[in-house]
């Protein structure tokens, strides 16, 4: 897997080669002053110590640390934690620019009303200097994705909370894989829109959720898959049941059907328009080609090899959903839900908001 990092900035077209100017300087010479490092410390850690207050946030980082590993680079979570934040210093900070930054590893992307050669003339000027790591790069993360544990339900009491939030799921495929385009049309249809089956059931149906859905976190290593929502406190170990029931489900008794995957397929080309409307859309877009290498005309074919898949390849990509191996992690008043959880016949385990086993 591979680390990125984005440095961006916008600006009106009258000064935008001033702009770029700065965001150069900021790139190759970055030298983290120690009152600017201070600064960001306690914003981070006033941030932090908000996130005990807030089910969803401890969901997001817990969930993470419990599908990657608690203290690994994607387990970790990217805004740190109290005892990384107040430990980090200056030094730390240079040796990660000297390792990661580099020309090397630098693509140069811009969205606007100026031309190809004006881009390049740009870029040349600015970050002409810019000098390549070569042996010095140090861009590799190594994941394990062993999934072998049976599932479990992982329980981070919150004392007091008005719901609980489920988040169920597991490590799954690469963005390169080539079953990338079935998996994402299967997780459109269980929880990857509004009348998906997941919020059909949770909201629509039995009333449990304001929204209940499943995504992929796409990676150029092990992606995870996730599903949940916020749930009515009393009815947690329902929720979990039927969440359950439809993982089973889609895999077996109720596979997709010709009119779901018609809609999916439609759904997904609908959509795609909307995502260059504006010039962040354009850039997020074009980000990604870079991140996850995908070919230049990748959106001029993204029609063609959409309709190469068929309904087959997505009962096939359900067998992807591993419904013996979840990590299931519930954010919730411990005293009202835990008993009801114990009737589910599954494992139970504590953990603190970080995602790490507190028995």
């Amino acid at each position: 897997n591979r680390e990125y990092t984005v440095v961006s900035s916008d600006s009106l077209k009258t000064n935008w080669k001033d702009t770029l100017k700065i965001l150069g300087d900021v790139a190759l010479n970055s030298t983290f002053p120690d009152h600017e490092l201070e600064r960001l410390r306690k914003n981070l850690l006033t941030d932090l110590d908000r996130v005990a207050d807030n089910p969803m946030a401890i969901a997001g980082r817990a969930a993470r640390s419990l599908y990657y590993g608690p203290g690994t680079p994607y387990g970790h979570p990217l805004t740190g934690n109290q005892e990384s934040v107040a430990a980090i210093n200056r030094d730390d900070l240079l040796g990660h620019y000297g390792s990661h930054f580099g020309a090397d590893n630098a693509t140069f992307v811009v969205v606007g009303d100026l031309s190809f050669d004006e881009a390049m003339e740009a870029a040349e000027s600015n970050f002409g200097d810019w000098k390549p790591l070569g042996a010095a790069s140090a861009n590799g993360v190594s994941l394990d994705s062993n999934n072998s544990s049976p599932t479990r339900i992982y329980i981070a009491d919150k004392p007091g909370a008005a719901q609980s939030v489920i988040r169920a799921g597991h490590l799954t495929i690469p963005r390169d894989h080539e079953d990338y385009l079935p998996l994402n049309m299967l997780n459109f249809i269980f929880g990857g829109q509004f009348m998906a089956r997941l919020n059909s059931n949770l909201r629509q149906d039995k009333g449990y959720s304001y929204g209940y859905n499943s995504m992929i976190d796409w990676s150029n290593g092990p992606s995870m898959f996730m599903v949940g929502g916020g749930v009515q406190t009393a009815v947690t170990k329902e929720a979990l049941i039927e969440t359950l029931k439809e993982f089973e489900e889609i895999k077996g008794p109720r596979p997709v059907t010709p009119e779901e995957f018609v809609d999916a397929r439609d759904g997904i080309l609908r959509a795609l328009p909307g995502q260059f409307e504006t010039m962040h859309q354009v850039l997020q877009q074009l980000t990604r080609m870079v991140v996850f290498g995908l070919s230049d005309d990748y959106f001029a074919t993204f029609e063609d090899r959409l309709s190469q898949v068929t309904l087959d390849d997505v009962h096939k990509a359900s067998d992807m959903l591993d419904t013996d191996h979840l990590s299931i992690l519930v954010v919730g008043d411990g005293a009202e839900i835990e008993s009801g959880i114990s009737e589910l016949g599954l494992s139970v385990s504590k953990v603190d908001y970080e995602g790490r086993l507190l028995d």
